[in-house]
């Protein structure tokens, strides 16, 4: 783990300490195509962030960040995935497939789709406004300033729901298994063993050590 203090300024100065924490946890997947479980170990990285008044409590903020850090990662170990195919067969398991996708990590329309939440945050804030204005005083006007803002937040929850469909649709054609099946092999044995493989690996490193302990006591 490492800490970074970083001065922050503003109307009081501050000091942010942030944690960098590494970790890793084993996957176990069932193949939806031969049945095969098998294991992979998957890494993360997570940052905290603990902020000091005037450098005031820089220990409870450095203590703060780490643990920020270790709640980030212990969900992000918990819930993420890495898309590693079986070794046995080379099959990518269907929930793998976004991560897959052609510029998947790009940020086109995760820009697009925060700009349409935002404006559309925007405008039903607008609209509850000029919703209250026009109950109260009742006028063309503000008839006007209540439509408008509604068609806003309307128009965006329909591009929204567009987006999520064109994303959907683009999930549902795409399947990595249509590649060559031994070059998918080779990558699932590059990052998994079976389970049979991992728990048999298991046993010989408990025996090892156990004959180690024996040998020791001897």
């Amino acid at each position: 783990m490492t800490l970074f203090p970083i001065p922050v300024p503003g109307p009081a100065w501050a000091t942010a300490h942030t944690a960098t924490i590494q970790g890793r946890q084993l996957k176990i997947v069932p193949c939806e195509n031969c049945s095969t479980e098998y294991v992979y170990v998957m890494e993360r990285e997570a940052l905290g962030v603990g902020t000091s008044i005037l450098s005031l409590n820089d220990k409870g903020a450095q203590s703060h960040a780490r643990s920020a850090a270790a709640e980030t990662l212990k969900s992000v170990l918990e819930n993420d995935f890495d898309p590693v195919p079986c070794p046995q067969c080379g099959h990518y398991q269907r929930y793998m497939f976004p991560k897959l996708l052609p510029n998947s990590k790009g940020c086109g329309l995760l820009t697009v789709t925060f700009a349409v939440i935002g404006i559309g945050l925007i405008a039903v804030g607008s609209a509850c406004y000029h919703s209250i204005n026009y109950l109260d005083r009742p006028s063309d006007e503000d008839l006007w300033n209540l439509v408008t803002p509604w068609s806003v937040f309307l128009l965006m929850c329909l591009v929204g729901l567009g987006l999520w469909i064109r994303q959907s649709r683009k999930v549902r054609r795409f399947d990595p298994n249509l590649a060559d099946q031994q070059a998918r092999i080779a990558i699932g044995r590059s990052r998994a063993i079976t389970r049979a493989e991992f728990e048999k690996l298991q046993r010989e490193k408990e025996q090892e050590e156990k004959r180690r302990s024996q040998g020791k006591r001897t």
